[in-house]
């Protein structure tokens, strides 16, 4: 018991030390994911965007011009 508080500065500053390296891991693997999942949202909106650029095409070049239809 003497040598628990002989060195407590010590042993809070190792405990301190191991959770802080605990959090740094931890936000580590947290950013590592958002930031696949950041990758996937803009792969999936970028192939989206194309599909609706594709369809805006294909349907103005099928249907009459609306400058006809309001005269």
């Amino acid at each position: 018991m003497n040598l628990v508080r002989e060195y407590t500065r010590e042993i809070i500053t190792f405990v301190g030390i191991g959770l802080m390296c605990f959090v740094y891991t931890d936000f580590r693997q947290l950013a590592e994911a958002q930031s696949a999942t950041s990758a996937h949202t803009v792969e999936v909106l970028r192939s989206m965007d194309a599909r609706l650029q594709q369809l805006e095409q294909q349907q103005h070049s099928h249907c009459p011009t609306a400058s006809r239809h309001e005269d």
